[in-house]
């Protein structure tokens, strides 16, 4: 989740660049990007006090197990930024609009249930 929620936090940020309305998507929530931020917030406390209880009775092993997650996570994505040589995007840079197909590209009517129990299900759900 803290991935989605920085992923998000950056998304949100170009289009405030770009000036592009988010309401205008079929699909957004009048809470971001607040839950985002709430959530990242939240994910980074959790994160660091993991393992807090291991400063008291403190084992090498517990300390470990408790807090490798942060190098290895900095580690793969660096790794990958070096490895990839990918750069990072400012917000004004981003693209919204190459590839991105449109609602009628996407959606396609869902043919009625055949059985039964299908029928049931469809009147149910």
């Amino acid at each position: 989740m803290f991935v989605v929620d920085t992923t998000y936090i950056g998304f949100y940020r170009g289009l405030k660049a770009q000036g592009i309305d988010r309401t205008k998507f079929a699909y957004y929530s009048r809470l971001q990007p607040f839950l985002a931020i709430w959530g990242t917030f939240w994910l980074t406390i959790l994160i660091l006090i993991n393992g807090f209880d291991g400063f008291w009775n403190f084992t090498a092993s517990g300390f470990l197990t408790s807090y490798i997650n942060i190098p290895l996570a900095i580690a793969l994505f660096v790794g990958w930024k070096v490895v990839k040589r990918t750069r990072w995007w400012r917000p004004d840079e981003m693209d919204f609009v190459t590839g991105i197909p449109t609602m009628e590209d996407t959606e396609h009517p869902e043919p009625p249930p055949g059985t039964l129990l299908g029928k049931i299900a469809d009147k149910l759900f």
